[in-house]
């Protein structure tokens, strides 16, 4: 399957989600600019997806994301 570009695509995040095959429980990586940055899909609706972000003092978050902001691509195992 070939991924679907993130960085400035148009397309709502949980269709570029379900255009790369991305599910509940992937993790995906991206840079922009400081550093890689990982991220876990904790759930996709109609058009948005929330994922579980890491917070720089320890422990996690959970918000929407767009991933437009930057490319992600899924980490590998």
């Amino acid at each position: 399957m070939k991924t679907v570009c993130t960085f400035n695509n148009p397309e709502c995040p949980a269709e570029i989600c379900r255009l790369n095959g991305w599910t509940v429980g992937t993790k995906l990586v991206g840079n922009e600019g400081y550093g890689d940055f990982v991220i876990e899909i904790t759930a996709i609706g109609e058009e948005k997806i929330l994922c579980k972000w890491a917070r720089k003092s320890g422990g996690f978050y959970e918000e929407s994301a767009t991933l437009a902001c930057r490319e992600w691509n899924e980490v590998d195992g």
